[in-house]
């Protein structure tokens, strides 16, 4: 038995699903790509699967991360080979390999956001005055905790969760490329970053379109 960390894509109407859902994906994927998959032991067994780092709703992403356990001699080319055949549209592999860190590991993400406003005026006003909130020592933000039990809203400073931020123009599209805290300990979502700073520059998008582009360990290292 080896364990086999799977990279894999989530693009087009594919972002709209779940995690959760994901997750059972998956496990029908494994079945029907019938893979030698280890089991769990105990009362219910079930394949052995873990994520690396769950990825908000409406987002896509090339970096994409599941842990699985097989047993044999089955190659890794094989394994992609056989779930590709049998993942649903917008769900790809990407490619298998021994695990190198442990999801732990993970600090920061690297994002790409597109932003499209009704007007080029309405673009560069908030280009503008988005890249002078960045630059300062504070944004503030309300974002959704725990205290014990009890799901608490608690104040905090976007820009300790900020790693670099770049903003470019183009017509009416803002283009925003940043690192962001992410892991168990502290995760900024780049969806609240984009309402935060709208709501501060008085500003509205039309669409967004948010990609995750690379998972970073605490060493500055990519994640795989």
């Amino acid at each position: 038995m080896r364990c086999v960390r799977l990279n894999f894509s989530k693009s087009g109407r594919a972002v709209y699903i779940s995690h959760l859902d994901i997750n059972r994906m998956m496990i029908r994927a494994l079945r029907r790509a019938n893979l030698p998959i280890w089991y769990t032991e105990g009362f219910n067994p079930h394949p052995y699967i873990a994520f690396a780092l769950p990825l908000s709703l409406g987002q896509s992403s090339d970096c994409e991360y599941m842990d699985i356990r097989v047993e044999g001699d089955i190659s890794d080319d094989e394994i992609v080979s056989k779930l590709n055949s049998v993942l649903p549209e917008g769900v790809k592999i990407i490619g298998a390999s021994e695990p190198v860190f442990d999801p732990k590991e993970i600090a920061k993400a690297q994002y790409f956001i597109k932003l499209i406003f009704s007007s080029e005026a309405a673009t560069q006003n908030f280009s503008q005055k988005a890249e002078e909130l960045m630059n300062s020592s504070e944004i503030l933000a309300e974002k959704r905790g725990k205290k014990g039990h009890r799901k608490i809203m608690k104040q905090i400073n976007l820009i300790d969760y900020i790693y670099d931020a770049k903003i470019s123009t183009v017509s009416d599209v803002v283009n925003i490329q940043c690192v962001l805290s992410a892991g168990s300990v502290n995760n900024l979502n780049p969806a609240l970053l984009i309402e935060t700073l709208e709501k501060l520059t008085e500003s509205e998008h039309d669409m967004m379109y948010i990609a995750r582009k690379k998972l970073i360990t605490a060493s500055n290292q990519a994640f795989k």
